[in-house]
């Protein structure tokens, strides 16, 4: 995609419920733009060949399972034990268990993004050819 394509795209996002299809490596990629109302914010929604499959959200170990996450769905990880909780089992079970504990990440994939710029950054390092088809 030329960077023509890439600010019609945003223009097209930065509407409430706007669309656009892209064709991905052989993958057709539909991107909607939706509203949360309760926490009053957008986000963009991917579909890949006009689905969108539970399947596809797993992960083993902190890799998606699915070749359609790994190109076009979020992943994000976050600590498994607050830093309360580490705290509490450095008194409890000493320093060398809260660090195993502390090193402990869960890692999940989303289809939906907050932020255009990730989802171009994303699109752009995990597929080799991008076409917009309207």
């Amino acid at each position: 995609m030329q960077q023509h394509d890439w600010e019609e795209l945003r223009d097209q996002m930065d509407q409430p419920y706007g669309k656009m299809t892209l064709m991905c490596d052989g993958f057709r990629v539909e991107l909607m733009q939706c509203t949360d109302a309760k926490s009053r914010s957008w986000c963009t929604e991917v579909y890949v060949n006009d689905s969108r499959k539970y399947a596809w959200l797993q992960v083993e170990g902190d890799q998606p399972v699915h070749e359609e996450a790994r190109r076009f769905f979020r992943r994000s990880s976050k600590k498994m034990f607050s830093g309360a909780e580490i705290a509490l089992y450095r008194k409890t079970s000493g320093k060398k268990r809260a660090d195993e504990l502390a090193s402990k990440t869960i890692t999940s994939v989303t289809w939906d993004w907050s932020s255009f710029n990730s989802l171009k950054k994303h699109l752009e390092a995990n597929n080799t050819s991008i076409e917009r088809l309207h």
